[in-house]
């Protein structure tokens, strides 16, 4: 596994690269935008050569971006799936023009217009997106499954990519605090559950989101907490930092540290020569 952390782009997007190295990531996660706002200004020429200049550090491969918190594609209204299609897009060709691989994306929540509803939205958002032009791979994220949310299932990623005409273009980003909260018991059954996953994605598995969590299995609750703090515990990150089957995987901390050094210390000390 390579191991980073999701770093703040607070001062422009090559910050995030400065921090990421300053805490000993050998990967990084960043926002291309403030993930609070539908609009942003343009990327100049100038932040482009800066994170460029940076980027090359970890390599072309070993940062991924992650959406803003507003984009919705499951949503049954017009307005908020217009806005969430073109926020999409406007990211996704700011990763490219930064030469960013990997987009992690929420799959959205459906609201009260049912599951296969939500499922529609989101391969048309994703298939409108995609015939722009635009190169970066999607990941869509597994959820906790609090608030209606698509996710919660693997077979339910799954679903949106074999539906989507765009389907090249698409894979998966675990997250162990979601997967856990939402039922998929990787203290018990990690192994299984794996090859279930690469059963189902094969090597679109880019991304790996390492959470331990602040509460119990199934609850249902996205919640993180400090490695090895929560529920989760050591010996499950010890399992999954080990496992060859993700050597190439991005491991991302999102976990709630002020900086990254001390937990990526943590998870290297983990690693088995």
């Amino acid at each position: 596994m390579i191991i980073g952390a999701h770093e703040s782009v607070n001062g422009g997007v090559y910050k995030a690269l400065e921090r990421a190295e300053e805490d000993g990531c050998q990967a990084v996660q960043l926002f291309v935008t403030v993930p609070n706002r539908w609009h942003h200004p343009p990327l100049t020429d100038k932040d482009i050569k800066l994170y460029q200049e940076r980027s090359a550090i970890f390599g072309a491969g070993a940062v991924t971006a992650h959406a803003t918190y507003l984009i919705n594609l499951a949503s049954p209204k017009d307005d908020v799936r217009k806005r969430s299609v073109n926020c999409l897009k406007d990211e996704l060709l700011r990763c490219d023009a930064l030469g960013i691989p990997y987009y992690v994306l929420h799959p959205g929540s459906p609201l009260d217009s049912g599951y296969e509803a939500g499922i529609k939205q989101i391969c048309r958002g994703l298939d409108e997106v995609y015939k722009s032009g635009v190169k970066v791979m999607v990941l869509l994220e597994t959820t906790s499954g609090g608030g209606n949310t698509i996710g919660r299932k693997l077979e339910e990623i799954a679903e949106i990519i074999d539906k989507a005409e765009s389907s090249d273009k698409l894979g998966i980003c675990l997250d162990s605090c979601h997967m856990f909260s939402a039922g998929y018991d990787l203290l018990k059954k990690y192994d299984s559950i794996m090859e279930y996953v690469f059963s189902l994605f094969g090597d679109k598995l880019k991304v790996f989101h390492i959470n331990d969590t602040k509460h119990p299995f199934a609850s249902g609750k996205d919640r993180h907490e400090l490695i090895g703090k929560g529920f989760l515990g050591l010996d499950f990150f010890s399992e999954l930092v080990n496992d060859t089957r993700l050597k190439d995987v991005l491991g991302i901390l999102e976990t709630p540290a002020e900086r990254y050094k001390e937990e990526i210390e943590n998870l290297k000390a983990l690693v088995k020569s």
